[in-house]
């Protein structure tokens, strides 16, 4: 299926990923440009009595990462990041949801996605994260969502895991890339080469570029998630048309020569620390 780790360092709650895409019982390539990491905005309006939206008055993001089925897990997230953004009651501003609110929303999508896939003769599983800041609790949240249960008795569970005690730590790892990824991280260590910085991120980054993994490969993608949102980054590689230059990458894609500009704009990502 693929790798995706959520740690927490440095005052952010981070997320990284593989971006290939593999499909059938060998496990064959599609794709080394999916999406596996996306920002789900949270819009809150007052309404009128007339069903007008008032200006909005509260706004963040958080961060959803998936392994498995692409298609239910994109359906979720495009579903949950359209459908979040026009939230509204009637009446005086007020609080906005709790992360638990939220995270329950999102997993009845995913339940619906994936019982949806299964119907019509498809898997349709997968494994995810919803994660970022509470500003109720005031502390950091990763919601689990994930299958359970046989044909008969299908349901997808949510749960709330402890985070690690050390910063830095894998707080949630998902993926059939797991055992990988705990085994390279192992030889990380023991070579002396895994510095406290970035630690998943570097493991991810040694699987894909040995090809530990048939299912993890194509570049790393990485999110944060931060106080008052989230964000994606791009990574740099070098170029190998250019050997002193180096190219901008999302998810697979070269911002500069694939993507080029949106005149007179260009995509202006921040650079993966």
């Amino acid at each position: 299926m693929t790798i995706a780790v959520i740690w927490k360092e440095a005052g952010h709650l981070w997320c990284a990923a593989d971006s290939r895409l593999v499909a059938g019982e060998q496990d064959q390539t599609v794709t080394e440009s999916v999406a596996k990491i996306f920002s789900i905005p949270i819009i809150v309006h007052a309404q009128d009595y007339e069903g007008f939206l008032r200006a909005p008055h509260y706004w963040t993001q958080y961060g959803f990462v998936y392994a498995g089925s692409t298609a239910a897990a994109s359906m979720t997230a495009i579903t949950a990041t359209t459908l979040l953004q026009q939230l509204a009651r009637q009446g005086d501003r007020t609080s906005p949801p709790r992360f638990e609110e939220i995270a329950g929303f999102v997993r009845n999508l995913a339940e619906r996605f994936m019982k949806e896939r299964r119907q019509f003769g498809g898997d349709g599983t997968f494994w995810s994260a919803f994660f970022g800041w509470c500003p109720h609790a005031e502390t950091w949240k990763v919601a689990h969502i994930y299958p359970h249960g046989d044909a008969g008795n299908f349901r997808v569970e949510l749960q709330y895991p402890p985070a690690p005690e050390r910063d830095g730590a894998a707080w949630l790892v998902l993926g059939s890339g797991q055992q990988t990824f705990e085994g390279t991280r192992a030889d990380l260590l023991s070579e002396g080469k895994l510095p406290s910085k970035h630690e998943p991120r570097l493991v991810i980054e040694k699987m894909i570029s040995e090809q530990r993994d048939r299912t993890v490969g194509g570049t790393i993608s990485i999110g944060a998630a931060h106080k008052s949102g989230f964000s994606l980054f791009h990574s740099e590689v070098p170029d190998p048309w250019d050997t002193t230059g180096r190219l901008r990458v999302f998810n697979g894609i070269d911002l500069d020569r694939e993507v080029g500009e949106v005149f007179p704009y260009h995509v202006a990502t921040q650079k993966m620390p």
